[in-house]
């Protein structure tokens, strides 16, 4: 039976209120009558008639509800601040399957910004049938304050198009330091993502670095990122998209579910800080797979709430498919070129009379030196040692630069 509506309402109208920006609030009542009213963390859209609340923490509210299972939830419109309330009945209990999935990696989301993967589980998604929904005038209502301007996002058929412009962009790209700048710069000029970073795996594929950027206050070209750590690194863990609207919120709730575990005695493993856009609020992290196996992580961020949904999320996906497939063309090329160079037969010379010369480099801080001579040290010293002692043993003139990142005693990533 669908729920009795006010004005006309459905459930799939309150979209923005699913994500998680605002937080939403509970209501129960024991079979005494005692309320008890919290926090959620998430509620999430199931269909027309129901929605799923995360179980998490819920002793009081999961005591009443075993005693009374009838409950209230207020809902925020994260945008225009407009309330809504659901009058609801507890319908079933869900620990696995996709409805569980879902729940599970939107508080993931919520986990990796606070470093807190290992204790800050999801033990269930209850589900509960709407009864009741109504909207109720909010604060900014009641002061009779002008209801806030809401940007439309981008159309499908506008978006179609310059897709296809990006995707030429990134066709006519000659190596790869010009398809990583292509990308960034496309997405923020065709696309308007005015923040992005791309990320690829190191050769371990327990790291990603950070290779372009664009519209940070510091590029941060270099930067790193464990796998499974913050919501880039747990698009990569897990191969599939991540996405937040309320990274501000989520962080201030992540810390404090962590300070209520350290005062408890647990010690979580150290926080991620929230990624560097000030103001930050919203995030798309997708995965960049090429034939399966993961490159490496594309994300956008937005000083906006709920600035992202799931046409993004696909329309970053593809381009991120792009991405990944150059990235591996390049690298084939790459280990073409490394394996025409290591069969090709070293041309000898023999200068009469050459008078030779001894080099020297010593381990703890790359220095070399020539006939006693200093010359340099570090990881330059370190790459010419190593290109020195290949050329002894080979007889080889030519190198590529992939063999010199897989070299561990130049400490490259």
């Amino acid at each position: 039976m669908r729920p009795t509506i006010d004005g006309g309402l459905r459930l799939s109208d309150l979209r923005r209120c699913f994500r998680g920006a605002v937080p939403a609030v509970i209501a129960t009542c024991s079979a005494d009558g005692t309320p008890n009213v919290t926090y959620l963390s998430s509620v999430h859209l199931v269909d027309d008639e129901r929605v799923a609340l995360s179980n998490q923490y819920f002793s009081k509210t999961s005591r009443n509800l075993a005693e009374n299972p009838r409950a209230s939830v207020l809902l925020i419109d994260p945008l225009t601040y407009d309330e809504y309330r659901l009058d609801l009945v507890f319908e079933r209990t869900e620990r696995r399957g996709p409805l569980f999935d879902s729940l599970r990696e939107e508080l993931d989301a919520v986990a990796a910004l606070s470093g807190m993967q290992d204790v800050f589980r999801l033990r269930a998604a209850d589900v509960y049938r709407v009864t009741r929904l109504e909207s109720v005038p909010g604060a900014a209502a009641r002061r009779g304050d002008p209801r806030p301007t809401v940007v439309e996002p981008m159309d499908a058929a506008t978006a179609a198009t310059r897709l296809a412009q990006l995707a030429g962009r990134l066709g006519r790209a000659a190596d790869l330091d010009v398809l990583v700048g292509a990308t960034v710069a496309g997405l923020a000029e065709l696309l308007d993502y005015d923040h992005s970073l791309l990320a690829l795996c190191d050769e371990s594929g327990d790291r990603l670095y950070v290779i372009a950027s664009h519209g940070y206050p510091a590029q941060g070209v270099g930067a790193e990122f464990a796998v499974g750590e913050g919501p880039i690194g747990l698009a990569a863990q897990r191969a599939a998209p991540v996405r937040a609207g309320a990274l501000q919120q989520m962080s201030k709730y992540g810390r404090s579910v962590r300070r209520s575990y350290e005062e408890g005695g647990v010690d979580p493993e150290r926080e991620i800080p929230v990624p560097s856009l000030p103001g930050g609020q919203s995030l798309v992290a997708v995965p960049a797979r090429s034939m399966g196996q993961l490159v490496g992580v594309l994300a956008v961020e937005s000083t906006e709430p709920v600035a992202y949904d799931e046409a993004d999320q696909d329309l970053l996906g593809v381009v991120a498919t792009l991405v990944a497939n150059a990235v591996e063309a390049d690298r084939a090329r790459e280990r073409d070129a490394d394996q025409v160079s290591r069969r090709a037969t070293p041309v000898a010379s023999e200068v009469v009379g050459a008078a030779c010369t001894t080099v020297r480099c010593f381990a703890q801080d790359g220095s070399v030196f020539l006939d006693g001579d200093y010359l340099i040290k570090g990881v330059a010293g370190r790459i010419l040692w190593s290109l020195l002692r290949s050329h002894e043993a080979e007889g080889r003139v030519e190198f590529t630069n992939r063999e010199l990142r897989l070299d561990d005693t130049i400490g490259l990533p």
